[in-house]
């Protein structure tokens, strides 16, 4: 069994031999979810959750993971928002800034809602809500502003 870390979307691979992942040894929705809880169980124990706090990246990369596979079905913004995961990443502060912002720039999500109340700033003007790329833009060029990104 090998064990790599995080690649750049986040995701763990895991193969239990050399040209094998986790992924094509089971076929079936049932079968999936065991094929993420045993990636879980892995990822926990190469990674405890005791060595989060030493790493805060670490604890927000894994707990963006969790919402964004828990809601990627979800319409309503209020439960994307109000999800544990992304409550626990508000609760974090402002060591996440950075962080949000550099994935906002790879890509636009819902991230305006901890972002605002992080900082208690809104840089968006009232012509660019509802649309996505100009409020992504509109703390980018805050977040430069502040420090936060280059």
């Amino acid at each position: 069994m090998t064990y790599t870390d995080q690649n750049s979307a986040g995701a763990m691979k895991i193969s239990f031999y050399p040209g094998m992942q986790i992924s094509d040894t089971a076929v079936g929705e049932e079968s999936n979810e065991l094929s993420r809880a045993y990636e879980a169980f892995v990822r926990d124990f190469f990674v405890p959750i005791s060595r989060e706090s030493l790493f805060p990246a670490m604890k927000f990369y894994r707990l963006k993971s969790q919402w964004e596979a828990e809601t990627a079905f979800l319409s309503s913004l209020s439960d994307i928002a109000m999800h544990p995961a992304y409550q626990q990443i508000i609760g974090m502060g402002p060591v996440v800034i950075p962080l949000i912002l550099r994935e906002m720039k790879k890509e636009p999500g819902h991230w305006f809602w901890a972002l605002k109340s992080i900082t208690g700033d809104d840089p968006v003007p009232p012509a660019h809500r509802g649309k996505m790329k100009a409020m992504t833009e509109d703390w980018l060029i805050w977040g430069r502003k502040q420090g936060y990104i280059h």
